[in-house]
């Protein structure tokens, strides 16, 4: 990773994600979907509770985004047993800038659906601040 740009150092600093994963684990999921407006990893559970996972260190200069290839529906009505982070080799381009990836496995009761959070920067606001958060909004769904 590059360096931490203010927007990750503010994030580590103020204690990281105030909700820990592990809360979550063994709860049933119901709906899960990428939402790209937001760019969040939305989940709902069979007790009603919704969590959105995102990066929340965006500085100026950067551009984050979330992506993912696997089809959440294969993780419907399965039990939640891990969110789990792989960091990846910053990408470094000609000019200096830099491309880094953390991928994000939700490792449930019936297999695993990967998604990749991006952040393309100028070599100077690197890091993530991977983020879950309880959300009361609109029903969803995937």
């Amino acid at each position: 990773m590059s360096h931490p740009g203010i927007g990750a150092m503010i994030h580590m600093l103020g204690g990281g994600s105030k909700e820990d994963p592990a809360k979550y684990y063994g709860r049933t999921i119901v709906a899960a979907s990428l939402d790209k407006e937001s760019e969040r990893v939305r989940l709902e559970f069979s007790d009603g509770t919704k969590i959105a996972i995102w990066d929340d260190g965006q500085s100026c200069c950067e551009s984050r985004y979330i992506t993912c290839d696997d089809d959440f529906s294969k993780i419907l009505d399965a039990n939640l047993v891990a969110i789990e982070t792989k960091s990846a080799d910053d990408i470094e381009d000609e000019y200096g800038g830099s491309h880094e990836q953390v991928f994000i496995d939700l490792v449930t009761s019936k297999g695993t659906v990967t998604f990749t959070t991006h952040n393309e920067h100028n070599g100077y606001y690197g890091g993530f601040s991977l983020t879950i958060t309880e959300e009361s909004v609109k029903p969803w769904s995937a």
